[in-house]
C-alpha cells in the first residue's frame, strides 16, 4: 500500500471529484433566474416569493413558511416573535454554529447550554431538563448535521415546563421523525439556505410553524412592522426588514424537485460508511434510532479515537483524510460557543442584562476538542465507488499511522 500523501505518497484520487463541488449551477436555475428577471418581480412578496413560500410548507408540512434573509435572522425572528426577549433564558446546545447563539442574544434573551449527548452529537435532554430555572421560556435544539434531536423528549420537557420548542433546522432540509419532517415538530423551525446548504440561494432563510397566528406576526416583524397583509406606510409592529429577494426564491425553487434523491443518494452512502466505520477501532458512527425515518446527512458526523491510532491527533487524522481527495472532512464545532470571546464582551452584558459564567460540559468538550469529525455532505455523492474510495484512504491512514504519528511529533 503506497503512503499517505501527507507523507510523500500519491493521494487516491488525483483531486477532488465533480461531483464534490457544491452548490451545482443547473439549466433549471438559469432558467428560474431568468424568469425572474423578465417578470419585473425581483423584491416583492408575490412572483417567485409567495411560490417558494407555498412549496416550502407543503414539503415540510408545516401549515405556513416565511422566506426571510438567512438562518440566523430566522432564529431571531422565532424567539422575538414567540415573546422572549431581555429577562429571558433560552436552553440551547453549544456544539452548533455560532449563528443559532446570535440570534438568541440579540433578541436580549440569555443563552443557557445544555450538554451534548456524545452518541448523537445533539442536544442532551436530561441535561436540558437540568438546566431549567424560572427564567427559562424556550428551547432551541439543532438537528445537528441533519440528524434530528430526540423531539419526543424535547418535546415532553418543554410540555412539562411550559416552554417553546424552536428547531433550527439549518443542516436538516428533508430529514424526518416518526413522520414528521423537521421545521414541523416544534413551534417554529428555521432554515438556513447559506452556500453551503444542502439547498442554497448563496444566502437565504425561511421560518415554517403550525400557528397560524405566529406566522402573522412574523410576517409584520420581516416586513418592516407592517400589519398583516397590509403595503401601507402604518407600522404597528417594532421591527426590522428581512424580506428574502425573488431571485433567491427562484433559486430555491428550481433545487426542490431534486431535493429528494440527493437525501435518498447521501443515506446510502451514509449507511455504507455506518457499516464499514464498526469495524475499525479508531472510527465509531452515531448511534442508530429508528425513530429517525430521513437524515439529510448535511454532515455525516462520527467519532474518532485516538487511542485506536496509536494516539494520532484527530487534525493529524483529518489532514491526512483530506490529502487523498476523496471527501471534505471537518473536525466539527472545534471550539465549544462558550469558549468563544463573544460572550464575555460588555456588548452581550448590554444586550442581555446578564454576566455569562462558563459552564462545565464535558461531554461537549469531548466531541469537541477530541472525538468528533465529519464529512460535508457532498462527499456522500459518489455512490458506493465514492465511500470504497474514502475507506482506501483511511486504510493507507492506518497502515502508516506510526509515520503520522512521528510527523506529527516533529511538528509540535
Amino acid at each position: 500500500m503506497t503512503k499517505p500523501a501527507v507523507l510523500g505518497g500519491s493521494p487516491v484520487l488525483e483531486t477532488l471529484p465533480d461531483y464534490i463541488s457544491w452548490p451545482r449551477p443547473t439549466k433549471q436555475i438559469e432558467e428560474a433566474l431568468l424568469r425572474t428577471l423578465a417578470s419585473g418581480n425581483w423584491g416583492t412578496l408575490s412572483g417567485e416569493n409567495a411560490r417558494f413560500s407555498e412549496e416550502w410548507a407543503r414539503y415540510t408540512g408545516a401549515a405556513c413558511a416565511l422566506p426571510v434573509l438567512n438562518g440566523t435572522i430566522a432564529i431571531e425572528l422565532a424567539v422575538r416573535g414567540l415573546g422572549i426577549g431581555r429577562g429571558d433564558e433560552v436552553i440551547t446546545t453549544p456544539y452548533t454554529f455560532s449563528a443559532t447563539v446570535h440570534s438568541i442574544v440579540n433578541a436580549g434573551a440569555k443563552p443557557v447550554f445544555a450538554d451534548t449527548d456524545p452518541d448523537t452529537f445533539c442536544i442532551d435532554p436530561a441535561s436540558v431538563e437540568a438546566q431549567i430555572t424560572p427564567a427559562t421560556k424556550a428551547v432551541v435544539g439543532v438537528h445537528l448535521g441533519g440528524r434530528p434531536f430526540d423531539a419526543d423528549a424535547l418535546r415532553d420537557i418543554c410540555k412539562k415546563h411550559g416552554l417553546f420548542l424552536i428547531e433550527d433546522c439549518a443542516h436538516a432540509h428533508g430529514s424526518q421523525w416518526k413522520g414528521v419532517r423537521t421545521g414541523a415538530i416544534g413551534d417554529a423551525g428555521c432554515f438556513s439556505f447559506q452556500a453551503s446548504k444542502n439547498i442554497s440561494a448563496g444566502e437565504g432563510g425561511a421560518v415554517t410553524t403550525n400557528d397560524r397566528s405566529l406566522y402573522e406576526r412574523l410576517w409584520s416583524m420581516h416586513h418592516n412592522g407592517r400589519a398583516y397583509g397590509r403595503l401601507t406606510y402604518d407600522h404597528p409592529v417594532l421591527s426590522t426588514d428581512a424580506r428574502l429577494a425573488d431571485w433567491q426564491c427562484a433559486v430555491l425553487s428550481a433545487q426542490l424537485p431534486y431535493l429528494d434523491g440527493q437525501i435518498t443518494e447521501r443515506m446510502a452512502t451514509a449507511a455504507l460508511l455506518d457499516e464499514a466505520f464498526r469495524d475499525i477501532p479508531f472510527l465509531q458512527p452515531l448511534k442508530k434510532d429508528p425513530r429517525i425515518e430521513r437524515n439529510s446527512y448535511h454532515l455525516y458526523c462520527f467519532r474518532y479515537k485516538p487511542e485506536g491510532l496509536g494516539g494520532l491527533s484527530r487534525d493529524a487524522f483529518i489532514n491526512a483524510l483530506a490529502a487523498e481527495n476523496v471527501c471534505q472532512p471537518g473536525a466539527g464545532y472545534a471550539e465549544p460557543i462558550y469558549e468563544m470571546a463573544m460572550l464575555y464582551t460588555e456588548d452581550f452584558k448590554k444586550l442581555t442584562g446578564t454576566v455569562f459564567e462558563k459552564p462545565v460540559l464535558p461531554n461537549n468538550d469531548l466531541i469537541a476538542h477530541t472525538e468528533g469529525c465529519w464529512l460535508y455532505h457532498s462527499s456522500l455523492l459518489g455512490g458506493r465507488k465514492g465511500a470504497e474510495a474514502i475507506l482506501e484512504a483511511i486504510d493507507k491512514i492506518a497502515a502508516h499511522s506510526g509515520e503520522l504519528k512521528d510527523k506529527e511529533a516533529q511538528n509540535e
